[in-house]
């Protein structure tokens, strides 16, 4: 986290100076000095080198002493790095980035140094960005403080990467793509300045319209809630999380600890802020080029116009499966298109031009379509066959998205060798032109989800930070029902067993439990007993525990309770976001199925209702093929109640409910875990 929390002089400093700055064209203080040199940038540039005199034409300085600079980049042997830092801040400089590498990255020592790093920052208020790290571009001042060799070119969107060598790929794009970026930050090890501190930067940034990201890991998820959860109302968010896969060893041995493990967190963090979430570097790339040539989707329909069936109805299912819905044209665009296309071609959304359709026809099409008032997104199919005039239609179309820049107009041209000329054209004309309609699909969808939820988007409050300790003992079974009684959330009478004294005052049908701090799933144990019918069976179940029961576990007696339909609700707290929760299918099955909803602590009972609609036994919960559905109001309130829970009970890790049972309107834990 920033130390100086003014990130502005930091980015758009009146003076720079290069510590490690170098005549050697090998070295990285030259080609950061040669960047900065090259890219005009607008303030006093200051090579610091012991031994020269003069770089690059400019007047060389021994010492940092010697100059008076807004921001300096050291480049230089780690082992002269803290020094450096020092002399710095006596000098008055604020800021600081630190290409070097040798810290945290490189074992115990480099973690040490790592640590003098933060101290130092903290006690002279530094804002250091690294160490480790490519350094960072700002198009607006033409300061390119970076050893990549990449051109500045001005742009909307701001990015972020926790990866040097995703950075180096990012650029080496965009030059061949030729986009720009406005701000281009390389983290690095994060000792000081991290991604929230940019996103809340961002926010107020005029010159940035869109943020991307590739982050590996995120410390103050609750910060970065709260960051980008008012980013995300104003500018949209996208961040590809490297890391998320989890060996299952990692995972708690509960069904909450194996289902909600850290990725999940991080996904339910990301939702909570408002997050486009990202698959792959692939999908990283396709979103910049889209975004930076539609600014913004407005509505939830497309108009797709194509040449080829085949390709048209593959696209159709993929609208359909991503909840992006087909134009209702107007009754005045159907007459129009009517009037201009051949009696064989079918009026409606999705418009099939049919194979032989040249480019005049396209015109015709894309023309009437466009001047209807009602249509906002269009997508056009092409394939290169026998009639088609590739070329003249990728002009077509150019010259009629220039006409209408409040629509957005997107293309998938198909094939190779034949569209290659038509696909320069495109590109010229600012229209998005993917080889394969899915990824046209696909980002439209990312885009319209984002437009949508942020209208709802509640800005997280981070509220008082709690210091996250590691998963201890599981609290004894009989505390745990106490502690879910006193949050109200019902549960089901539990009386403990010492001996066959006890069973006298049972009520048959009984449940017996073997309960105790290694017996987790009491199924795989064999360590539960249902339907008890009489003291006899009960008397035999009791022996038969007696192999699994020790010192520290025990039997437990419940009555025989039975529903229709099982769940599983439950926390996990993560050090980074804090308490997960979880609610979905319950029972033995749970792992299996997998049909849970996540969300983070402050959710409401309009969230917890979005949960359970998105679960795929709503429609059972709601009630289907004839059959009472279930008390929702009930179940939604349980579910506050364990999130209150999570919030007063900060010494909890991680609850388990499950079974909790659904019968009619009654709603019952039947059996819990709570890990202290």
């Amino acid at each position: 986290m920033t130390c100086d929390m003014n990130l502005n002089t930091f980015l758009y400093p009146k003076s720079v100076a290069v510590i490690g700055a170098s005549r050697d064209k090998k070295k990285i203080g030259y080609q950061i000095l040669n960047n900065i040199i090259t890219n005009n940038f607008r303030g006093k540039i200051y090579p610091i080198n012991l031994k020269e005199s003069e770089i690059e034409g400019l007047r060389a300085y021994k010492s940092i002493a010697n100059v008076h600079a807004d921001l300096a980049i050291i480049a230089i042997p780690v082992n002269f790095v803290l020094n450096e830092i020092e002399k710095c801040a006596k000098a008055g400089v604020k800021n600081i980035t630190i290409i070097s590498a040798g810290f945290s990255e490189d074992g115990e020592e480099g973690r040490k140094r790592e640590e003098k790093l933060k101290m130092l920052a903290k006690i002279y208020r530094l804002n250091i960005l690294g160490p480790n790290c490519l350094g960072m571009m700002n198009s607006a001042n033409n300061l390119n403080a970076t050893f990549a060799k990449s051109e500045i070119k001005k742009g909307r969107a701001a990015f972020i990467s926790q990866s040097g060598a995703i950075c180096s790929a990012a650029l080496d794009w965009a030059q061949g793509k030729d986009f720009g970026f406005s701000k281009f930050v390389s983290l690095g090890n994060k000792a000081v300045l991290d991604e929230n501190d940019f996103f809340e930067y961002f926010a107020k940034d005029k010159e940035t319209d869109l943020v991307v990201a590739y982050l590996e890991e995120i410390e103050d998820g609750k910060r970065f809630m709260e960051v980008v959860s008012r980013l995300s109302k104003i500018k949209p968010v996208a961040i590809l999380k490297a890391g998320q896969s989890e060996a299952g060893a990692l995972a708690a041995m509960s069904h909450t600890g194996s289902i909600a493990g850290s990725n999940e967190a991080v996904l339910a963090g990301f939702k909570r802020a408002g997050v486009i979430v990202l698959e792959n570097i692939e999908e990283m790339f396709d979103l910049l080029l889209f975004y930076g040539k539609h600014k913004k989707i407005k509505g939830n329909d497309v108009v797709l116009i194509s040449n080829a069936g085949g390709p048209m109805v593959a696209t159709v299912d993929l609208l359909s499966k991503n909840g992006i819905n087909l134009n209702k044209f107007s009754r005045e665009l159907v007459e129009e298109l009517k009037e201009v296309l051949p009696g064989i071609v079918k009026v409606q959304d999705p418009l099939d031009l049919i194979g032989d359709a040249d480019a005049d026809r396209f015109k015709k099409a894309i023309e009437a379509v466009l001047d209807d008032k009602k249509v906002t997104n269009v997508l056009i199919l092409l394939t290169p066959q026998t009639s088609t005039e590739v070329k003249k239609t990728a002009e077509i179309i150019s010259s009629l998205a220039a006409h209408h820049k409040d629509k957005v107009v997107f293309t998938s041209f198909m094939g190779g060798k034949s569209i290659k000329s038509a696909k320069a054209i495109l590109e010229k004309g600012g229209i998005t032109n993917f080889d394969f309609p899915n990824k046209d699909v696909n980002i439209l969808s990312k885009i319209i989800n984002y437009e949508n939820d942020k209208k709802k988007l509640r800005i997280y409050n981070s509220g008082k930070k709690h210091v996250f300790k590691r998963k201890g003992e599981q609290l004894d079974y009989i505390e745990t029902f106490k502690i879910l009684k006193k949050f109200n959330i019902p549960a089901v009478e539990t009386h403990k067993v010492t001996d066959q004294n006890d069973l006298r005052i049972m009520s048959y049908p009984a449940v017996l439990k073997a309960v105790g701090k290694k017996i987790v799933h009491k199924t795989e144990r064999r360590a539960v007993a249902l339907g008890i019918k009489n003291r006899k069976q009960a008397e035999k179940t009791l022996k038969e525990f007696e192999k699994i029961l020790t010192d520290k576990n025990y039997c437990v007696s419940q009555p025989m309770i039975t529903g229709d339909l099982e769940m599983i609700i439950g926390f996990r707290r993560d050090k980074s976001f804090g308490p997960i929760i979880m609610v979905g299918m319950g029972g033995i099955y749970t792992e299996i199925f997998k049909d849970v909803q996540l969300g983070v602590e402050d959710i409401n009972s309009v969230d917890i209702q979005s949960m359970l609609e998105a679960l795929k036994i709503y429609p059972i919960l709601k009630g289907a093929r004839g059959k009472h559905g279930y008390d929702l109001k009930v179940l939604n309130g349980i579910i506050l109640n364990v999130m209150k829970l999570a919030q007063k009970r900060t010494d909890i890790y991680e609850l388990d409910i499950n079974p909790l049972v659904l019968k009619g309107n009654k709603i019952i834990a039947l059996d819990a875990r709570i890990v202290i």
